[in-house]
């Protein structure tokens, strides 16, 4: 005679089918969670060298830096270097030569390019805290035919947000490796509440040498 399943058998084989269940579930779970915490840390480093990217063709393209934009520093005192210093920024200028024109023959308030100025620069995403991460600015401001500045046209858009440091110098040691070159060190982390905030950063720093020079 064939016996039934007892209440106790169903019970326990319940339990097992829930424990089962339960341990697939955290498996699946901790591979969503892994698969998502390696896209967030690709699109960080993505972000970074898209940053960089720009800005270095920014000053390759460049006729002049500014003096003391950025500022320069002894290899000693980079690490004393904050994100938050006055000085922190990059200033350079893009001349665009206009040679249809013979320069001789403009009044001599005329030049025969235009020029403009680009600046980098760094605020905090929010202001009334001092917790507050970074974000990266670039303006633009044209210059005239008469090097007069355009206000009017100039232009000021952030161009990367979540930055935890931020940093332009340029080593003036005589005997440093690069000595002169223009330094970016950018550091980026995940800009989220909660357990994992924070929880993975980025930091590059690269150099780019300095060139072209004032058409006066």
């Amino acid at each position: 005679m064939r016996k039934g399943v007892t209440i106790i058998e169903l019970m326990v084989a319940m339990i097992i089918f829930a424990l089962i269940i339960t341990a697939l579930w955290r498996v699946y779970s901790a591979s969503q969670r892994n698969a998502l915490e390696i896209l967030t840390n690709h699109e960080i480093n993505d972000e970074i060298d898209r940053t960089l990217l720009k800005i270095t063709d920014d000053l390759r393209e460049s006729n002049y830096i500014f003096e003391n934009c950025p500022a320069p520093v002894f290899l000693a005192q980079v690490d004393g270097l904050k994100t938050s210093d006055t000085q922190n920024q990059l200033m350079f200028t893009k001349i665009l030569y206009d040679f249809t024109v013979d320069p001789i023959s403009l009044p001599d308030d005329e030049v025969n390019y235009t020029q403009n100025r680009i600046r980098y620069f760094v605020e905090k995403e929010d202001e009334s805290n001092p917790d507050s991460l970074w974000v990266l600015n670039r303006e633009m401001l044209p210059f005239d035919k008469k090097r007069q500045a355009v206000d009017s046209q100039m232009t000021v858009f952030p161009i990367l947000s979540g930055i935890k440091e931020c940093i332009f110098y340029k080593l003036k040691d005589p005997d440093a490796s690069r000595s002169g070159n223009i330094y970016i060190k950018l550091k980026l982390a995940r800009n989220e509440t909660g357990p994992n905030s924070g929880k993975y950063t980025n930091e590059i720093t690269v150099s780019v040498k300095e060139r072209g020079a004032s058409p006066e």
